[in-house]
Formats: C-alpha cells, sequence, structure tokens
C-alpha cells in the first residue's frame, strides 16, 4: 500500500491516511515556516495568500500550506480535520483550539510549539510565540487539539557549537526568548545564563550574546539570493535585515510576484 501511494507522496509533497492525517512533513517544520512571520500584524478576516498580515485561521492554512497541508478556511472548520488528541499526548504541530468567548463555539486556532509555547496569529501581538495554557487566559479557552501530520517525528538533532568568536542575535518586535533559542539550538536556560538574564522579558533592538552558533533561519552571508519555492518578498526581506522597498528598488521590481530560480541582488 505504501509503495502505491509513493507517486502521489512525491507529486503533492503529501499523503493522508484513511484516518485523515498527514504524511509528509514535520511539526518542527511547521514551526520554523512560522516562524519566518513573526511580527506581522493581525488583520480579521485576512485573506489567504495576503503574508503581509493574518487572521489566526488564514495563518494556518498558509503556514500547512507551504508543506502541501490543505486546511479548510476557518478555525471551526478546521477543527474538524485530522485526529483527535489529548492535551497530555501533544506533539509539536498539532493544532489547538480555543474558544475565546466563552459561547460554546471555536473561534481560535494555533499551532503547538513545544514545551507548552503556540504559535499564532494574534489580535493583540500579530504572529507571535505565547504560553498555551496561561492561567490567566488561554488556559480556561482552550477546547481541543487536533493532529493533522503524521504523528512518529524524528529526533531533533542539536547542532554542535562552534568555538569561534562570540554571535549576537539584535531582538526583534515579536521575538521570544523560546523562538531565539530554538534558532540557535541551546535551552532557554543557557540562552538566559549567557546574557545574565533573571526573566524571560526581552524587547527590541536588545543585543543577545548566542555563543557563536549558527541560526538556522539565518540568511546566507551573500550579496545575491536565488528565491526558492514558497518565498515571499517579506520572508526574503526578513531575512537579510533589510525592507521589501529596499529590496523592490535594488532589483527594479513593480510588484511583489516573485518566482523560484530568480536571483535578487541584496541590498546592504
Amino acid at each position: 500500500m505504501k509503495k502505491k501511494l509513493l507517486p502521489i507522496a512525491l507529486a503533492t509533497g503529501i499523503v493522508f491516511s484513511g484516518a485523515g492525517q498527514a504524511f509528509g512533513a514535520t511539526g518542527d517544520q511547521i514551526i520554523d515556516t512560522g516562524d519566518d512571520y513573526l511580527g506581522v500584524p493581525y488583520q480579521y478576516g485576512a485573506p489567504v495568500g495576503n503574508t503581509s498580515s493574518f487572521d489566526c485561521s488564514s495563518f494556518t492554512v498558509t503556514v500547512f500550506e507551504k508543506h502541501g497541508v490543505h486546511l479548510p478556511r476557518t478555525s471551526r472548520a478546521q477543527a474538524t480535520v485530522g485526529q483527535a488528541v489529548s492535551k497530555s499526548d501533544l506533539q509539536v504541530g498539532d493544532l489547538l483550539f480555543y474558544d475565546t468567548d466563552f459561547n460554546g463555539t471555536i473561534n481560535h486556532v494555533t499551532i503547538y510549539a513545544g514545551n507548552g509555547k503556540m504559535l499564532g496569529a494574534q489580535s493583540s501581538t500579530g504572529v507571535a510565540f505565547t504560553d498555551a495554557f496561561s492561567p490567566y487566559y488561554w488556559g480556561d479557552r482552550f477546547v481541543k487539539a487536533r493532529r493533522v501530520l503524521n504523528s512518529v517525528t524524528p529526533d531533533t538533532k542539536v547542532a554542535s557549537e562552534t568555538t569561534s568568536n562570540h554571535a549576537t542575535y539584535t531582538v526583534r518586535s515579536g521575538d521570544t526568548l523560546w523562538g531565539i533559542s530554538k534558532k540557535y539550538n541551546m535551552s532557554v536556560t543557557k540562552l538566559k545564563q549567557l546574557n545574565s538574564l533573571s526573566s524571560h522579558i526581552i524587547y527590541p533592538g536588545q543585543q543577545l550574546n548566542v555563543s557563536g552558533t549558527t541560526a538556522q533561519n539565518e540568511a546566507p552571508q551573500a550579496s545575491t539570493y536565488t528565491v526558492k519555492s514558497g518565498d515571499t518578498l517579506w520572508g526574503i526581506s526578513k531575512k537579510f535585515g533589510t525592507t521589501v522597498s529596499a529590496l523592490k528598488n535594488a532589483n527594479q521590481l513593480s510588484s511583489n510576484t516573485i518566482y523560484p530560480g530568480q536571483t535578487f541582488k541584496i541590498p546592504n
């Protein structure tokens, strides 16, 4: 049976089991993709395909779509796909659903990021990591979780640190210690120790010592960039610490349309 499904997997990047789970992407890959949109503002009813703003369900649709996982448009509809999973058995990449109005209707969805954190588009913060079960808000509003990815994901391999010169990271709007520690393959505890932090509070513009490790999502040191499938101008500009306008000006682009294989000049 698996051999017969292999051509479909290669063509679409995803295979659905009879139970409605999607095989082909891992939870870590989902979070890595969602992490590219940190700080993007919230807009209720934001259209799918528009990555300059999101509401909660357009964000999950967009992120999962990058990996060939096709979700329904609304949080209520998304709550019907995949398989039910208990709160005690959550895995990275599971969908979390909430009833923020206490009216018995699901109206919010996020992605479980591990260690009690979730990644999603919120009206107060835009796309950000936050506590999935905070006793002050989300804990009381949590309804259920659904798994649309393969329940078996490979063990995450922690990259060894380099012993070269120390590297630093400049905190951006929407960053969390957990998100930064994940980028640099270290624990939050170690990140706090490296920077003598006594709390989890950080602020945009703050310089953090990341001990010479290499960020998984760090842009390569190059003056040009070749567009990959799924790239957006906003995502590329974020990788290289520039703006969409500067990127368009440097490459004489009149629209936001880009295509895989296209080579961009990266403005200094």
